[in-house]
């Protein structure tokens, strides 16, 4: 058995996070309300509306923090920003704009930001690597997303040459946890399955159709351990981190795992007419590691945490 974490010292800092209310805002809410020598705030659109400069520089002129956790981000799934690629990108790169040059204008000494690994493009070689951020270009689906993120690095950059504000760039891999979008649709594919093995079980379905053949392999990250993440690199990063397990596994591993804690009885059909998608997709992590995180939260642990947060919710989730 591994060693607890040891708790990252950010006492006297004061952290506004954007884009507090999703999946990792909520994980990053909870992990920062334990560290009760910080001070931190959490905006809502009417706190100040990220798209409108003047009123994030207001907010951040009258809170003064010292630190930003940069979560917000318009997503509008896969389909989405292929059919919305300019408005995507747009409001992404305008709120990513708006609040780094805020919190220049507003003193902050640090600033920790939520990429994606979208950024990445085919060409890099497994596992991928940090160095590789702007080799090539991005996969055509989410390019525009993935540019948006991609700019608010090279602002960083910049920022941190000229006005010497420092900065962490955390590469997110797959999120899940409580408060996701369940989509059973256009949502990404754990929240997705949860929603849909749970509706079955509900709805005592007698077959769940799933894409594939359950090859390719991803690597998945439980909400909590990300936020952990974001408090090491707050602490002690700079510069740019992967953020992930660093164990991919199968999809069918995933889906058998959603499938014995759901507790769903009907049958499990593979279509194997559909497409797969990239085989395989994994990441470098010893750079975030050698802060001191770690992932702490196993896959069967993550699902089963997720799914009884669905169940409690059932009335009020996202879909």
């Amino acid at each position: 058995m591994s060693s607890p974490l040891l708790t990252p010292d950010l006492s006297g800092e004061r952290i506004v996070v954007t884009g507090s209310g999703g999946v990792l805002g909520t994980a990053v809410k909870a992990r920062l309300s334990q560290l009760t020598q910080a001070e931190s705030f959490f905006p809502t659109r009417d706190d100040c509306d990220l798209l409108d400069r003047a009123q994030v520089e207001a907010y951040f002129e009258r809170v003064k923090p010292t630190m930003v956790f940069h979560l917000a981000g318009r997503v509008y799934g896969v389909q989405g920003n292929m059919d919305f690629c300019g408005l995507s990108y747009f409001e992404n790169a305008s709120m990513n704009i708006n609040v780094i040059e805020a919190a220049r204008l507003s003193g902050v000494r640090k600033f920790v930001a939520a990429g994606t690994t979208a950024i990445y493009s085919d060409l890099a070689t497994l596992p991928m690597k940090e160095d590789d951020f702007w080799l090539g270009a991005p996969h055509g689906s989410e390019a525009a997303y993935a540019h948006a993120k991609r700019g608010m690095l090279a602002q960083l950059e910049a920022y941190k040459v000229q006005y010497g504000m420092d900065f962490a760039y955390l590469i997110l891999t797959n999120l899940y946890g409580p408060n996701d979008r369940f989509d059973p649709v256009r949502g990404h594919v754990v929240p997705s399955l949860v929603h849909r093995f749970c509706q079955g079980v509900i709805n005592a379905t007698d077959r769940i159709d799933v894409w594939g053949d359950g090859s390719p392999t991803r690597d998945f990250l439980f909400s909590s351990d990300a936020a952990n993440a974001f408090v090491f690199a707050a602490a002690m990063g700079s510069g740019v981190y992967n953020v992930a397990t660093g164990d991919a596994v199968p999809i069918r591993t995933l889906v058998e795992t959603v499938e014995a804690v759901t507790g769903f009885k009907g049958e499990l059909h593979w279509d194997t007419t559909k497409p797969l998608g990239q085989l395989q997709r994994s990441y470098d992590v010893s750079r975030i590691k050698s802060l001191g995180w770690r992932p702490e939260t196993s896959l069967f642990e993550g699902i089963s945490q997720t799914v009884d947060w669905y169940r409690a919710n059932l009335a009020t989730i996202r879909v």
